[in-house]
C-alpha cells in the first residue's frame, strides 16, 4: 500500500468513528425525547424528539457515504465509489433548504393564528437540544473537512441555532409574554440555514455535473502551456473531481515540434506545478 492510499485510508478511518459517534449520541437523545414526550403527553418533546431523528438520518447518510468512500476500485467502478459523499452532501444540502421552507410557513401562519405555547416545557427542549448538539458539534470539529463532513455539521449547527432560539423565546415568554419570540426566532433561524443549505448544495452539485473546481482555470492551464512552448497548440481541457480531495484534468494538445522528448512528461510537470494536481491525475491526449 503506497503512502498516499495510508493517509486516506487514515482519513476516512478517522471521519468513520466521529460519525458512528455523533449519529449515535443524536439517535440515542431522539429516542429518549420522543419517548419521554410520550409518557409526559408532550407534543413539543416529540416533536423536537422527530426533528432529531431526521438529523440522526443525515448522520448515518453522512457515516454511509464515508463507509463507501472507502470501498476499492473495480472494473465496473474506476473511480470507485468517493463520489458517494458529494451525493450524500447534496441530499443533506436539499433537506436543508426545503425543511426550513416549511417552518417559515408555519411561522407566518402562527403570527397571525397563535397557538398557547407552554414556555416550560419549551425551555427544557431547547436546553436539552442545545446541550445535545453542541457535543455532537465539537466531535465534528475533529473529523477532516470536507463537503460530507460540512453538510453533516450545517445540520448540526441548524439545530443548535434552532435550540438557541427556542431557549430565547422559552425566557422571553415566561418573563415577558413575548409570544411573537417564537414565530419571529424560527423565521431568522431557517433563513440562515437556508443560506448555508444552498452554498453545500451548488457545491455538491457541481461535483456531481463535474463542473470545475473552485480554484482551477482551464484558461490559466492554457495560457501556461502556450506561453511555455509556441508550437505547442492547446485544444480543450477539461477539469473536475470525483470529490473535493481527487482532482483530474484530460489536456488535449497538438505540437507541431518532433524535437522535445517526452512532451507528455514535460506537460505533466507543467501542469501540476501550476496547479498542484498529482501527475497520475492528469491526462494528456497528444496529436
Amino acid at each position: 500500500m503506497s503512502s498516499n492510499e495510508m493517509q486516506s485510508e487514515n482519513y476516512y478511518k478517522k471521519n468513520k468513528k466521529l460519525f458512528i459517534w455523533a449519529a449515535s449520541l443524536t439517535l440515542f437523545f431522539a429516542l429518549v425525547e420522543i419517548i419521554y414526550g410520550f409518557i409526559s403527553g408532550s407534543l413539543m418533546m416529540m416533536g423536537d424528539g422527530v426533528h432529531m431523528s431526521s438529523d440522526a438520518f443525515s448522520l448515518i447518510l453522512s457515516l454511509i457515504a464515508t463507509i463507501m468512500a472507502t470501498k476499492a476500485v473495480t472494473k465496473n467502478k474506476t473511480f470507485g465509489y468517493k463520489r458517494f459523499e458529494p451525493i450524500a452532501a447534496f441530499i443533506n444540502g436539499l433537506t436543508l433548504v426545503i425543511i426550513p421552507i416549511f417552518i417559515i410557513a408555519e411561522a407566518i401562519s402562527r403570527m397571525y393564528n397563535p397557538i398557547e405555547i407552554i414556555p416550560n416545557q419549551m425551555l427544557v427542549v431547547g436546553t436539552i437540544g442545545l446541550v445535545v448538539n453542541g457535543i455532537v458539534g465539537y466531535i465534528l470539529t475533529k473529523a477532516n473537512s470536507n463537503l460530507n463532513v460540512k453538510s453533516a455539521m450545517l445540520h448540526v449547527l441548524a439545530d443548535l441555532f434552532t435550540s438557541v432560539s427556542v431557549v430565547i423565546a422559552a425566557l422571553g415568554i415566561k418573563y415577558f409574554g413575548l409570544t411573537w419570540l417564537d414565530p419571529i426566532g424560527s423565521i431568522i433561524t431557517s433563513i440562515i440555514i437556508i443560506a448555508g443549505g444552498v452554498k453545500i448544495t451548488k457545491e455538491s452539485f457541481n461535483i456531481l455535473m463535474e463542473g470545475t473546481p473552485n480554484g482551477y482555470s482551464v484558461d490559466g492551464i492554457k495560457k501556461t502551456l502556450q506561453e511555455t512552448n509556441q508550437d505547442l497548440t492547446v485544444e480543450d481541457v477539461k477539469v473536475w473531481c470525483i470529490n473535493e480531495q481527487e482532482v483530474y484534468t484530460l489536456i488535449r494538445v497538438k505540437s507541431s515540434s518532433k524535437l522535445v522528448n517526452n512532451i507528455q512528461k514535460v506537460i505533466k510537470e507543467l501542469v501540476s506545478n501550476h496547479t498542484k494536481i498529482p501527475l497520475d491525475n492528469i491526462y494528456v491526449d497528444l496529436k
